[in-house]
Formats: structure tokens, C-alpha cells, sequence
């Protein structure tokens, strides 16, 4: 986004009060009209859903100046479809009506496109997770999933080194790939033994992209260089 488009949005979020919220705390929940439409100034959201057993499906992760829920501000659903929760403990939302956001957005041509542009990536990025999710066997699943986070949570921090700058867990892997947390550590495990990825109680996840690609099935799919 060119620095002026950030500065008209960082001028127009001045004028709504934030709010804030710690690690764990749910801003949404999964069937309530939402007062007010967010978009966040710092920290991450973490959007999921929850299986009949009580199992978490995560669906997406907003950062810095991302608005939800989407479908709500745009009018598409009454309610929120899912469950918004600080994913970190320094999540700082804009609190702005609806309506505001939205004739805000609609007032300027590069702005409608921007935001048009962040709903692709979006979907670009869900597609490439249910891909993930429809392989059978649980290696590609992670792998795929892997490959997914460093395009959309992933910052470079070194030639074909890539750090995941989301705080996951075991538990978080297997909700994400729809693994058991014991599958999601034995298969993130090979692939540290592998060099594919390497990981310590104080240190991030970090994946040598090149040796990830080269798991991969999907010529098409390994050649995606957006950034989510």
C-alpha cells in the first residue's frame, strides 16, 4: 500500500476511540451482531470456528490495519459467522460504524481497489488452505499449511529463510491442519530433522523455503510469490 494510502487511513482512524484487548480475550462471538466495525492498529486477531466436538478451526489471522468482520460491515450476514479473538496480547482495534467505514472506503477509487485487493489475497490465501486441508496424508497437510504461513505470516530473514510471525503452538498446527497435537509435533519434527524447518522454546519457527517447496506436489501451487 503506497505510504500516502497508509496516511489517509491512519488520519481517518485518529478520529475513532480503540480498544484493547489481551491474549485469549473474544472481541466477537460467533452469532452476534457486532456494535461497530474494527480494523486493527497493532497485534493480531485470530477469526475460528468450533467442530460439534469443541475443536477450534482457526480461519484467518488479521494484522495491522485489517477491518472485520467483513462480512458483516459489507451487509452480507446479520451477525458474525465466527468467533474473533486476540491472538496476542497486545491487540489494539479502531472501533468505527459500520456505515462510516464503508462510505469511507466507497469515497475514493483507490481505496475501493485496495480494499477489493486485500478481499483476493484473502481468498487467494483460504484456497490455499482448504487446498492444505483436502490432502489425506498428514505430512502434506502441514506442509502445504507451512507453505500458506510463509506467505501470509512470514517475514524474510535471511536468503530462502523465512520466519512464521505468528506465535504457534503444537495445539495451534493441529487445529490449523485438522491434526491430532501428538501428529501435528511428530510431523513438524521430521521436517526440523529434515532442515526444513527449525524451532526452540525461544526462538520462532523459521522455514528454509526452498526445501519446502521442493516437498510440495503442486508446481502451480509452489510457485505462488504473492504476499498474502
Amino acid at each position: 500500500m503506497p505510504d500516502t494510502m497508509e496516511q489517509r487511513i491512519a488520519d481517518f482512524l485518529k478520529k475513532y476511540p480503540t480498544k484493547s484487548f489481551k491474549k485469549g480475550e473474544i472481541i466477537i462471538f460467533q452469532g452476534e451482531a457486532p456494535r461497530s466495525a474494527y480494523v486493527v492498529k497493532a497485534g493480531i486477531v485470530k477469526a475460528y470456528n468450533l467442530s460439534v466436538n469443541g475443536d477450534e478451526k482457526p480461519v484467518e489471522f488479521y494484522s495491522e490495519n485489517a477491518p472485520f468482520p467483513g462480512s458483516w460491515i459489507y451487509g452480507k450476514v446479520p451477525s458474525a459467522i465466527y468467533y474473533y479473538e486476540a491472538f496476542t496480547n497486545d491487540v489494539v482495534l479502531s472501533v468505527i460504524p459500520r456505515e462510516e467505514y464503508t462510505d469511507f472506503i466507497r469515497s475514493d477509487k483507490a481505496l475501493l481497489s485496495d480494499e477489493l485487493e486485500r478481499y483476493v489475497t484473502s481468498q487467494l490465501g483460504n484456497s490455499m488452505r482448504l487446498n492444505a486441508l483436502q490432502h489425506s496424508r498428514a505430512s502434506d497437510k502441514l506442509i502445504y499449511t507451512l507453505h500458506y504461513l510463509a506467505l501470509s505470516h512470514g517475514k524474510n530473514v535471511g536468503q530462502q529463510l523465512v520466519e512464521i510471525t505468528l506465535d504457534l503452538t503444537h495445539q495451534d498446527f493441529a487445529n490449523l491442519t485438522g491434526l491430532t497435537r501428538e501428529t501435528a509435533a511428530t510431523e513438524l519434527n521430521k521436517l526440523k530433522h529434515q532442515g526444513v524447518i527449525s524451532y526452540s522454546k525461544s526462538m520462532p519457527y523459521r522455514l528454509d523455503v526452498g526445501k519446502l517447496i521442493n516437498l510440495l506436489n503442486d508446481q502451480y501451487i509452489a510457485d505462488i510469490q504473492v504476499k498474502l
